[in-house]
């Protein structure tokens, strides 16, 4: 059943649930988003599709563990997906390795695209064990579509998975709607154009035991809005699938 929520000041920090989103505008043309999220060992990000004519661009770090990126393209959106870049992710040192690499096109025509990327050591420091990251999948493509199918992602306890910034004009509908295998954390982290949203604050912020589906009427003052999803469950992992649309 979707549920209406109204956004209020008196919202919640998104850094109360121990998040610190580094706030980077995603560019036109991209998927995933450059704002700083969290995997535990095992887990695994795919941001969502990338239609082009001229291959794709992944950009992103990789820090506190080792793991590894690909990207995938497929001739549709849930099609079958052949592998076009793969290299490794991270340092054993832990320290913050960047990645940065065109993936031209090696067949003529339109595909689509996805990056992912799996942590496979964490380098634990104090009491976590996970690491932090950034993707971002582009095209220069000037008829590249961007935005296709959903986010999706597998997480244990803890780790995080940020979708598309998306801008917003005063007075904006969204809707987040999404399925998740177990205990979901789901919010709407948002940033404005006044001092009201100084820090890293949320329009919606609520648990399931699986998934979403709310409608959220933003604050005029708010530009950009960006949905996470974060594993709470106590063992083993879950997978999440979700999308945040424009309503109106």
């Amino acid at each position: 059943m979707r549920m209406r929520t109204t956004w209020t000041r008196a919202g919640v920090c998104v850094a109360s649930i121990a998040l610190m989103l580094a706030a980077a505008a995603a560019p036109a043309g991209a998927a995933g988003i450059a704002t700083g999220q969290t995997l535990g060992v095992g887990d695994v990000r795919c941001t969502d599709y990338v239609q082009s004519d001229n291959g794709v661009r992944l950009t992103g770090f990789f820090t506190n563990g080792t793991g590894e990126w690909t990207v995938l393209r497929s001739s549709a959106v849930g099609g079958a997906e052949t592998v076009v870049f793969s290299a490794a992710a991270g340092s054993p040192s832990g320290a913050q390795t960047p990645i940065d690499r065109t993936v031209a096109p090696t067949a003529p025509g339109t595909f689509v695209y996805r990056a992912c990327v799996v942590a496979k050591k964490i380098m634990k420091y104090s009491v976590f064990s996970i690491t932090h990251y950034q993707m971002l999948l582009t095209s220069t493509s000037p008829t590249a579509v961007t935005d296709l199918g959903p986010e999706t992602a597998t997480l244990s306890t803890s780790a995080t998975a940020c979708g598309d910034r998306t801008a917003v004009t005063p007075g904006t509908t969204v809707r987040l709607a999404g399925t998740g295998t177990g205990r979901t954390q789901w919010f709407i982290s948002v940033t404005g154009n006044t001092n009201n949203y100084e820090g890293n604050w949320a329009a919606l912020l609520t648990t399931t035991d699986g998934g979403i589906d709310q409608t959220v009427a933003l604050d005029p003052e708010i530009t950009e809005v960006t949905a996470c999803a974060v594993g709470f469950v106590t063992t083993g992992r879950i997978t999440v699938s979700y999308e945040l649309s424009i309503v109106s």
